[in-house]
């Protein structure tokens, strides 16, 4: 299968799309976080006093895994420039 036929059976991706909320901004596609960083920042120190001290170093390193991950989740949606309006991606 040539390279042309390749790109011509991928999904088109769509880039901006018009706001269904105010009807006259424009929604761009963007990432923001789920999940506060705060408490990430949070369960990473917990985490690192805990084991560091080593007093209950296996919730240490738990609270170290999901604060992490707290810190890199993030989602698709889609935020409307004019209104601020923000929709899940699907």
């Amino acid at each position: 299968m040539s390279e042309t036929e390749k790109t011509t059976m991928a999904e088109p991706t769509v880039e901006s799309v018009q706001c269904h909320v105010c009807s006259g901004g424009v929604m761009r596609r963007t990432s923001i976080k789920i999940y506060n960083l705060n408490l990430g920042i949070v369960l990473i120190l917990g985490g690192l006093l805990c084991v560091g001290t080593g007093i209950l170093t296996f919730f240490g390193l738990i609270a170290l895994l999901i604060g992490i991950y707290f810190l890199s989740a993030k989602k698709g949606v889609w935020l409307c420039d004019k209104c601020g309006a923000i929709v899940d991606r699907l």
